[in-house]
C-alpha cells in the first residue's frame, strides 16, 4: 500500500470515526481509575484470602457445587486441616459453606508416588447423600490439588468405605477429580459443541 492509499484511505475513515461519537486524541493521555475497568454483566463475590494451596468449599446456590478457595499451607496435612476449618468469616458471610462435620479429624496423612492415603475418623460416616458426595469431593479435590497428587484413598479409622461418586455408583478404591464431575465449578470455558454430523 503506498502513501497516497494510506493517506486517502485515513481521510475516508475520520468522518466515520467522529460521526460514532468517537473522539480524536491528538496526544497521549491516562485514562481515568473509574473508567479502565468494563462492568461484570454478573455479580460476582471475592474473598479476601490468600496462599499458594487451594481447598474446596461449597457455595450457595441450587447446584450446592464447591468452589476452591487460596489458603497457605505448608503441606498436605495442615491443608486438610484447614479444610475440616472450613470457611473463614467472611465466608460465611457470601454464604459458603462446608459439608463435612465440624467434628471430623484426620488421623493420618501420608504419599507414596502419585496417591495420597487420607485416614479419616468415624464422623464422616455420619453423612449421607449429597453432603456424603460433596464431603468426599471436597477432601479429594483438596488433597489431589497438592503437587503430584493424582489419586486418594480415603480410608475410616483403617479400614475401606464404600465412598460415592458423581456417577451414582460407590467404590472403596482410589478416587480422582473425574470420579466428582459436576460436582465443582470448573476454572475451563464451556466448550463449544460440535457441528450436526462430525
Amino acid at each position: 500500500m503506498n502513501a497516497h492509499t494510506r493517506r486517502l484511505g485515513i481521510c475516508l475513515l475520520l468522518p466515520l470515526l467522529t460521526s460514532c461519537g468517537i473522539a480524536i486524541d491528538t496526544a497521549p493521555r491516562d485514562i481515568p481509575a473509574s473508567e479502565r475497568l468494563l462492568p461484570l454483566e454478573n455479580e460476582t463475590t471475592s474473598y479476601d484470602t490468600t496462599g499458594s494451596s487451594l481447598i474446596y468449599l461449597v457455595v450457595s446456590g441450587n447446584d450446592r457445587l464447591l468452589r476452591s478457595v487460596r489458603r497457605q499451607s505448608e503441606n498436605q496435612s495442615d491443608l486438610l486441616q484447614l479444610l475440616i476449618a472450613g470457611p473463614t468469616e467472611d465466608e460465611s458471610l457470601a454464604q459458603v459453606s462446608t459439608s463435612l462435620p465440624p467434628d471430623l479429624e484426620i488421623l493420618s496423612t501420608r504419599s507414596v508416588g502419585s496417591v495420597a492415603y487420607v485416614d479419616l475418623s468415624e464422623e464422616i460416616t455420619e453423612l449421607t447423600g449429597q453432603a456424603l458426595l460433596s464431603g468426599v469431593a471436597q477432601l479429594v479435590l483438596t488433597t489431589v490439588d497438592l503437587s503430584g497428587v493424582e489419586a486418594v484413598q480415603l480410608t475410616v479409622a483403617g479400614e475401606r468405605f464404600p465412598w460415592p461418586t458423581a456417577r451414582g455408583d460407590t467404590t472403596s478404591g482410589l478416587l480422582r477429580i473425574f470420579d466428582f464431575s459436576g460436582v465443582y465449578e470448573s476454572s475451563q470455558p464451556d466448550f463449544p459443541s460440535l457441528p450436526p454430523g462430525t
